[in-house]
């Protein structure tokens, strides 16, 4: 499921208004893992952007998507790993 608050950025950036980062939701919540999306104060959000995985009782950090879905093993047309691909989306678009 993608986050509210990642929708309602959708809608803000589709009206001209780009919200600021920290006004902005990033969390994952697939079931059996989170994934938290940070940014390191006084960075610029999309380059600066690191993942937190909490899984099985233990975290881990990531720098890219790539290595979040290898970790938490979501394969590619389920709806889990679909809606986390959306999330990803969300913070890193394709230039």
């Amino acid at each position: 499921m993608i986050p509210e608050s990642v929708l309602k950025a959708s809608v803000l950036r589709a009206c001209g208004i780009e919200p600021p980062a920290a006004g902005i939701n990033r969390t994952f919540d697939g079931g059996t893992f989170q994934v938290y999306a940070t940014v390191a104060p006084g960075t610029h959000f999309l380059e600066g952007i690191h993942f937190t995985v909490y899984q099985d009782g233990g975290t881990k950090l990531f720098d890219t998507p790539k290595e979040v879905l290898r970790a938490v093993k979501a394969a590619n047309g389920t709806p889990t790993g679909d809606a986390l691909r959306a999330f990803f989306a969300h913070y890193l678009p394709k230039p």
